[in-house]
C-alpha cells in the first residue's frame, strides 16, 4: 500500500478531532507525525483534504468529508478483520452520522438506535436534525452516512427505500367544532385561522391543502418545529395541516389536541432511508435494516392517520 493504514487512521483522528495536537495525544503520537500523515494522504490524492488555521486547528474541506466517509469505512473493516471467532462475524464499531428531515423523527428514531447501542456498545450514533436539501447535499459531500427525508425532488446519486407515506390530517383542539368529525374537507376548514409548519417542501404543500388562489388559507401562525405548531394548536391559536403524528395526544404544554383525518385529493408526503447504494458498512447497513424492519412492524402505522 502506498498510504499505511496507519497513516490513514491519524488523517482521520485529526479530520474528526479538528486538531493535531488533540489526534497525537489520543494517539500517543508526536504533533509532526499527524502532520505528516496528513501531508501523505493529501499528496497521494492530489486533493487539499483539510483547512489549517494556525492557533484554531483543522476543519475538512467538502473533499475531505467524502474521504473520510471512505477512509472511515476501510479502517473499520480493518480492525474487523483482526476480530477472532465469532466476533469477526457479528461486531459492529465505529461512529456513523444520520441525517434526517422528519419533524417526528423523535417518535421513532429512539426505538431504532436503542437496541443497536444497548448490543453493541462499541458504536455511536449521530443525529444531525437538517432540512431536504441539506440532507441530500451532507449524504452527497460525505458529512452523513445515510438520511431520512421526503421524497421530493431526489437529487441524482442517492438511492431510496421508502418507509411510509403519510397521508395529511387535521390537528384541531380538544374543543374545536370538529372534534367529533370523522374526517374533514378542505370546505370544512373555510377561513379557519391556521398554524403552518414552515418548513422547506411543507410549506407550499400545506398551502396548497389549506387554500387556492381563489380563497387563500387564514394563516395566523407559522412555525418552524412540530411541537411548536402542536403547542398553538392545543393553546387555540388556530388548526394545522400536518402528516406524521407522535404518540402522545398531549403538546408540552400539557393541552390535548385531536387528529382528524383530511379527506380530498391530498398527495401523502413520503418518508425515504437515503443512502449512496454499493455495500455499506457493517454498522451501516444494520441501521438499514433496522430502520427497514421498524416501519415493516404493525407498530409504525400509528405514526399516520387512517384514511
Amino acid at each position: 500500500m502506498r498510504v499505511s493504514i496507519k497513516a490513514l487512521n491519524q488523517f482521520l483522528h485529526a479530520a474528526e478531532l479538528g486538531s493535531i495536537a488533540k489526534a497525537a495525544a489520543e494517539l500517543n503520537v508526536v504533533p509532526s507525525a499527524i502532520s505528516n500523515a496528513i501531508d501523505l494522504v493529501e499528496r497521494e490524492f492530489e486533493l487539499q483534504l483539510v483547512q489549517r488555521y494556525p492557533a484554531k486547528g483543522i476543519r475538512p474541506t467538502a473533499a475531505g468529508l467524502a474521504m473520510m466517509r471512505k477512509i472511515r469505512h476501510l479502517v473499520e473493516e480493518y480492525d474487523t478483520l483482526f476480530l477472532e471467532g465469532a466476533e469477526l462475524r457479528t461486531a459492529l464499531s465505529g461512529s456513523m452520522t444520520i441525517g434526517y428531515y422528519a419533524p417526528v423523527a423523535p417518535a421513532f428514531m429512539p426505538a431504532i438506535v436503542a437496541p443497536l447501542v444497548r448490543d453493541h456498545p462499541g458504536i455511536r450514533v449521530n443525529l444531525v436534525e437538517a432540512d431536504n436539501e441539506r440532507a441530500q447535499t451532507g449524504l452527497l459531500d460525505g458529512e452523513f452516512d445515510l438520511i431520512l427525508f421526503v421524497a421530493e425532488n431526489v437529487r441524482t446519486g442517492i438511492d431510496c427505500h421508502l418507509l411510509i407515506e403519510a397521508p395529511p390530517y387535521v390537528l384541531v383542539p380538544h374543543d374545536h367544532a370538529l372534534r367529533n368529525r370523522e374526517f374533514v374537507t378542505r370546505d370544512d376548514l373555510g377561513n379557519e385561522p391556521l398554524v403552518l409548519l414552515d418548513l422547506p417542501i411543507t410549506n407550499e404543500y400545506y398551502r396548497n391543502l389549506a387554500g387556492d388562489p381563489a380563497q387563500p388559507a387564514n394563516i395566523v401562525a407559522t412555525a418552524s418545529t412540530h411541537e411548536m405548531v402542536r403547542s398553538l394548536v392545543g393553546a387555540g391559536v388556530g388548526c394545522s395541516i400536518l402528516n406524521m403524528r407522535p404518540a402522545t395526544a398531549v403538546t408540552y404544554a400539557g393541552d390535548e389536541v385531536l387528529a382528524i383525518p383530511l379527506r380530498g385529493d391530498a398527495r401523502a408526503l413520503k418518508l425515504a432511508l437515503g443512502h449512496m447504494g454499493g455495500k455499506p458498512r457493517r454498522l451501516v447497513q444494520a441501521f438499514m435494516d433496522a430502520t427497514r424492519e421498524h416501519f415493516a412492524r404493525a407498530a409504525a402505522s400509528n405514526l399516520i392517520m387512517p384514511v
